[in-house]
């Protein structure tokens, strides 16, 4: 399983780097996971719809320039010319793959990696060129970013931001003058090295001619006071007088709005709501897995024996389970937790944390008995097959 090491725990990256600064990690992870023929079988297997894989050279390449429709058995479909892809990756443009982690279990390995680290839903886009400019020069993205240099090097500047912790609408191109003339930090990343870099932070990334660069960005989106505030808004201020009051130009205005600032400050401030909202956005998560049909076709197996294997699992979400959580719902299935399987389900997540890198885990006969019912109600993930 691809695992990344970051060479620090939680709390230090939470406290010197979370949302305040860049953090470079060199050689954070095993390169030779992940190659040219993994990406080739992703593509294989990846319909160019959506704008889901993208061409970029001195802007955006419209995508009927590289891909073509077709009818095939009385069905419109769509597919990359291939000879004109790879004509414009050999002239200077880079190839942009939106959701990689959803057509490469490697990739889908390294988001699941950095969520459960960070807490946070990720998503991985791909990056790979032969030369060129780049894709989209000086930016700041909306979200914090993880970049793996998964193939080759590739050249990096970052720049102070100028506009701190951006929401998703609140993009750098209208601020391209506001990019700071000097980087705070130039450098070359490797294969391996590992890379962070806070939401708003402005930064170019540079192939370097002659030499195939891939790379993942792996934005992680959490969840933000503004998220909170529409929430309340949303879901309880209207169950107050306070937030259904009228406000009409010939009458008092300035006493609905003081009422209604005063109870939904005492909404923020009621430890139950935040409890209720994050209950909520948990439940609507949902984590792609594996599929393990060959156990179910052991099942059925003349010659059957009992699965002594150890299996690597994985729990199938992103969010730390506390010591005092009577449940907790996974993939819309809702497990109760005792102090028992609270301290084993939490170790699902602490086995495969970027703070720990044991061996791997001994189950007893029990445990990997109630392992694989968890999967097929895809609570967890069996990473080996």
């Amino acid at each position: 399983m691809a695992h990344i090491n970051l060479g620090m725990d939680r709390k230090t990256f939470f406290e010197k780097y979370y949302d305040k600064n860049w953090f470079l990690q060199r050689q954070a992870f095993k390169t030779g996971e992940f190659s040219w023929n993994d990406l080739d079988d992703a593509l294989y297997s990846w319909e160019p719809q959506g704008r889901q894989i993208n061409l970029f050279k001195n802007g955006p390449v419209p995508a009927e320039q590289f891909t073509e429709t077709y009818v095939d058995i009385s069905e419109q479909r769509t597919r990359i010319v291939k000879d004109v892809l790879y004509n414009f990756l050999k002239n200077g443009a880079t190839l942009v793959l939106n959701k990689l982690q959803h057509h490469s279990p490697v990739i889908h390995d390294y988001c699941m990696n950095l969520a459960q680290f960070i807490g946070e839903k990720t998503n991985a886009n791909a990056y790979a060129a032969f030369g060129g400019d780049g894709s989209f020069g000086k930016h700041w993205d909306t979200h914090g970013v993880f970049v793996l240099q998964l193939i080759g090097r590739k050249h990096w500047r970052v720049y102070a931001p100028t506009f701190e912790q951006p929401l998703a609408h609140q993009k750098s191109t209208r601020h391209k003058a506001d990019c700071p003339k000097e980087p705070v930090l130039d450098t070359i990343l490797e294969a391996g090295d590992l890379f962070y870099i806070p939401r708003g932070w402005w930064h170019d990334a540079l192939p370097m001619e002659g030499q195939p660069t891939f790379h993942i960005a792996v934005g992680t989106f959490p969840i933000k006071v503004i998220d909170y505030l529409f929430w309340l808004c949303s879901n309880k201020l209207t169950e107050h007088i306070e937030g259904r009051q009228s406000l009409n130009a010939y009458s008092d205005i300035q006493t609905p709005i003081a009422n209604v600032t005063e109870k939904l400050s005492e909404l923020l401030s009621d430890p139950i709501m935040l409890q209720e909202f994050q209950q909520a956005v948990h439940e609507q998560q949902r984590v792609r897995s594996r599929f393990n049909i060959a156990e179910l076709a052991e099942h059925y197996a003349e010659n059957r024996s009992e699965n002594t294997k150890h299996p690597i699992v994985r729990l199938n979400t992103f969010t730390p389970i506390s010591n005092q959580q009577e449940s907790i719902m996974i993939n819309e299935f809702k497990l109760n937790l005792d102090a028992s399987s609270r301290e084993f389900l939490s170790g699902l997540v602490k086995e495969n944390s970027l703070e720990n890198d044991k061996e791997k885990k001994v189950y007893s006969l029990k445990q990997r008995q109630l392992l694989k019912q968890l999967g097929e109600y895809d609570v967890v993930e069996w990473i080996d097959r």
